[in-house]
């Protein structure tokens, strides 16, 4: 049985693809900052504390054997000027989106190079590819988990470990509960397919990059983004 560790999979796209592994036969575990989801093997893991994450890879290796998958989903955003944000806001949405992959990576990473075989999928977002004005921080972060896939990628690949993102548009998760419901009209209005994305959107995804079925694709960053960015 394979084993798939995700990070922030109590919420949103997290929790979306925890119960879609877990529906087909995976062991799943996750890590989760404040309150679990309902499916799966959770651990409570800040992923800006390198011990929690050590010790949570731990407790999940201990539950269900060598991590096989890894899909990163935690992140924060922050909305503002940049002249508003302070250094720790910068340390603090740095070290949620790109500090905790690299750091998590780090650990799963030996055991898979020892295993010949592994996937690792981080959930980035189309403002890392094309930058967005009032979220210059959390637009930077993302980039840096889009550089970082493409170099693991080259790096990992003789290993037989597959490294991608992928890059949701507009989903209907908690960091769009700070919109009015004018300002998701507009954003429904610009996506040519004229919807929200789901969680389940971006998790059917996540899941396909797993499989054999996409055993040739490693490197890429994905757009699911109903056609925001093309």
């Amino acid at each position: 049985m394979s084993h798939v560790l995700v990070a922030g999979g109590s919420r949103g796209i997290g929790a979306a693809t925890v119960k879609l592994f877990e529906s087909k036969g995976y062991d799943v575990s996750y890590f989760y900052k404040h309150a679990p989801g309902s499916t799966g093997y959770g651990i409570k893991a800040d992923v800006e504390n390198l011990s929690e994450i050590r010790s949570g890879v731990a407790a999940s290796e201990d539950r269900f054997g060598p991590v096989d998958t890894l899909v990163y989903c935690a992140g924060i955003s922050l909305t503002g000027l940049t002249t508003d944000f302070t250094y720790d806001d910068y340390l603090h949405v740095m070290n949620t989106n790109f500090g905790g992959f690299f750091a998590l990576c780090n650990e799963v990473i030996p055991s898979m190079v020892s295993a010949k075989h592994g996937v690792i999928t981080a959930v980035s977002s189309m403002w890392g590819q094309t930058g967005a004005s009032c979220e210059s921080i959390y637009a930077a972060s993302k980039g840096a988990i889009d550089a970082y896939v493409k170099s693991l990628a080259k790096e990992l690949g003789p290993s037989g470990i597959r490294v991608n993102a992928v890059s949701p548009g507009v989903i209907d998760t908690d960091m769009m509960s700070e919109y009015s419901d004018e300002d998701k009209e507009d954003l429904r209005n610009e996506t040519p397919l004229q919807r929200i994305g789901k969680p389940d959107d971006v998790a059917n995804v996540i899941y396909s990059l797993s499989t054999e079925r996409s055993s040739f694709i490693t490197g890429q960053i994905i757009g699911i983004n109903g056609g925001f960015l093309i």
